[in-house]
């Protein structure tokens, strides 16, 4: 997925071929967002999105 900066800029944070630890849970508070969460030994983010990945939303990108 790429997300959108504040600046206008999208930015891909997340390498297709690298292996990551994530999970994904379903808003509990009547939305049609989704909250994803990826990390690595490098990094740890998490973001929202609609059904398929629509729309994502970058939370927060935190680097070791």
């Amino acid at each position: 997925m790429e997300y959108r900066l504040p600046n206008g800029k999208t930015v891909k944070f997340l390498d297709d071929n690298a292996t990551y630890l994530g999970n994904q849970l379903e808003c509990e508070y009547g939305g049609d967002r989704c909250f994803g969460i990826a990390a690595n030994m490098d990094f740890l983010l998490v973001c929202t999105y609609e059904e398929n990945g629509e729309n994502p939303e970058l939370v927060i990108y935190k680097k070791r």
